[in-house]
């Protein structure tokens, strides 16, 4: 026998199904929010992964054409890779919850959220996020959880909640609000031009609702919730903090990140951190983060000469922007270029004009739209940042990227 548990949602029925499908996961609840069903699932790896300075969490938000009973469009009836919507759905699932795992926690999480049904007046993508979180907090994946999330809508002055299709499609604000029992830790927005003190209390009547959501959540995992399972802690000990301190003083440190070019400031923690590693040569344990311990040292560094001394690492005084500088008709023979430059970042923007014959079909979950005539393309090249490696496997920002926007003319 499996476990269900509901609450009324703005409006509608939100139902977890908990033991219900996929068993074997660390933590897996099926959600109903009013017709739409997801299966979310939470996994963790047995070991931590070896060779890494960073938590390997992946989120995965997966759309079936059946789930709003179609057919993939084209020659190939499979489904495809994941659309635009997919993708950014998994990065607004990822951003309020990797902060809540360990910092020291190395073993691969995979949260997987799996489309079975839609209602569009019930959004899969809020469903998922509030699955996902619900999979994690009952698993026994350490997580310093729960959270969740919240759409809301302006429609007619008034603030609606979860908007269905037909309140979006005339609402003014477009706004999600993630939160944990302490605080708001996500936003997402757009807006017809809302006044600034409707949209806090727009995130304030968010958070709200989310506490209730979150009470909810809770009494899940007081019935359902596994312990949370030991892990090999990857912390930087604080004996190995105190070495490198003794060997690059504070001050040395502050010479080394105040410089308004990154070359430059980059060299300089590279030769702070050979150093270092010839100091701790015998010591395989402080060599295996080394390097995060020196970002941490910088990070430290640059925080307490800000907020303390008021001393930006370029220079800068905390009331001025770095410069700016922007030229048009950069690129010939295209319908309209302009290159926009602050500090050391720098965006290309190429225009297309074309005919309509050349607009979009979209093939999604989305009944609303069906076609697309305003394409906007992110080009993040390697060199941008100085790195030698494939261009789509890049982060950070830019320093010289590409946009071509697309619009397809009446």
């Amino acid at each position: 026998m499996y476990k269900k548990y509901e609450m009324e949602l703005a409006g509608r029925t939100l139902r977890v199904d908990v033991d219900r499908v996929a068993k074997q996961a660390n933590g897996a609840v099926l959600m109903h929010y009013g017709d739409t069903t997801v299966l979310c699932t939470a996994t963790a790896s047995e070991k931590p992964r070896e060779g890494i300075d960073f938590f390997p969490l992946s989120v995965e938000y997966n759309e079936r054409m059946y789930a709003v009973g179609k057919i993939p469009g084209g020659f190939n009836k499979r489904e495809g890779k994941a659309s635009e919507n997919a993708i950014l759905t998994c990065r607004v699932i990822d951003r309020p919850m990797r902060p809540l795992f360990p910092k020291d926690y190395r073993n691969d999480v995979t949260l997987e959220n799996l489309v079975l049904s839609v209602d569009q007046d019930c959004s899969p993508e809020l469903t998922a996020m509030l699955g996902a979180a619900i999979a994690t907090s009952i698993s026994d994946i350490p997580f310093d959880g729960p959270i969740s999330a919240t759409q809301v809508g302006l429609v007619d002055g008034e603030f609606v909640f979860n908007p269905t299709e037909a309140q979006k499609t005339v609402s003014d604000l477009s706004l999600t609000v993630a939160s944990t029992k302490e605080k708001v830790i996500m936003i997402e927005a757009g807006a017809n031009e809302v006044p600034e003190q409707q949209m806090i209390d727009a995130i304030f009547a968010a958070h709200e609702l989310n506490q209730k959501v979150i009470a909810f959540i809770e009494t899940i995992v007081a019935e359902c919730g596994k312990p949370k399972h030991a892990y090999e802690s990857f912390a930087v000990p604080e004996e190995l903090f105190a070495a490198i301190r003794e060997i690059v003083p504070p001050a040395e440190m502050e010479e080394a990140v105040f410089t308004d070019d990154k070359q430059t400031r980059e060299e300089n923690i590279r030769q702070i951190t050979d150093k270092l590693e010839e100091a701790f040569a015998e010591n395989e344990e402080w060599l295996s983060v080394l390097g995060e311990a020196v970002y941490q040292y910088q990070k430290k560094t640059v925080r307490k000469m800000i907020l303390k001394d008021h001393k930006r690492p370029d220079g800068r005084a905390i009331d001025e922007i770095r410069p700016l500088a922007a030229e048009v008709d950069l690129i010939p023979r295209v319908h309209g270029s302009a290159m926009f430059t602050r500090g050391q970042t720098q965006i290309c923007n190429i225009t297309t004009l074309a005919p309509l014959s050349d607009a979009q079909r979209l093939d999604g979950l989305d009944e609303t739209e069906t076609s697309k005539r305003y394409m906007h393309h992110y080009n993040f090249p390697s060199y941008s940042v100085g790195e030698t490696r494939p261009s789509s496997c890049n982060d950070g920002y830019p320093v010289f990227s590409v946009i071509q926007i697309s619009v397809v003319r009446h």
